[in-house]
């Protein structure tokens, strides 16, 4: 089970479109992998490098929702975004989080589709498997310093949060 996990998550990946029209509404295992040196770091294979490993109850969703969509739910997004402040012109604002207007969102996704690479495992015990997974793959980007800077980056672009009038409606931006 972990042999299978570990030669599914470091195969060569299709395209990044592929590869997310093809996943399940099931639980299972992913691993976002970048050609791209972004200061991050990450174990490298076959000279991708690795930027995060999670698991998630529905594959599908974790990735089309979050990961792909919105920077408020993805610490993905928040660390790339962060990276990629200016070279992207990113303006970070505040909702009920730190999150991007929706031509940012469009903006970070479109480089997430030309830059990251996805490879994933359909598996009900993505849970359990996680760790010993991650151990044998290597370090990911996702546990550097570099990524600890770059979401408090992101954050930090977004100033200070307002404080909204009592009763005022609010609307993402």
């Amino acid at each position: 089970m972990l042999e299978d996990a570990v030669a599914a998550l470091t195969a060569v990946p299709g395209s990044l479109d592929e590869t997310v029209a093809g996943l399940p509404g099931a639980p299972g295992l992913y691993a976002w992998w970048t050609l791209t040196r972004t200061g991050l770091g990450g174990a490298e294979h076959d000279g991708r490098l690795l930027l995060d490993v999670g698991a998630a109850r529905m594959l599908r969703n974790r990735i089309r929702r979050q990961d792909l969509y919105r920077t408020g739910v993805s610490r993905l997004r928040r660390v790339l975004a962060g990276l990629l402040l200016d070279e992207l012109a990113l303006a970070p604002t505040w909702a009920a989080e730190v999150v991007l207007p929706k031509a940012d969102e469009e903006r970070l996704t479109a480089w997430m589709r030309e830059h990251m690479l996805l490879t994933a495992i359909p598996d009900d015990g993505a849970a359990d498997l996680l760790g010993p997974v991650t151990d044998r793959l290597g370090v990911t980007g996702m546990s550097s310093e570099a990524a600890a800077r770059a979401e408090e980056r992101f954050i930090a672009a977004a100033g200070a949060k307002p404080v909204r009038p009592a009763g005022e409606v609010f609307r993402r931006p």
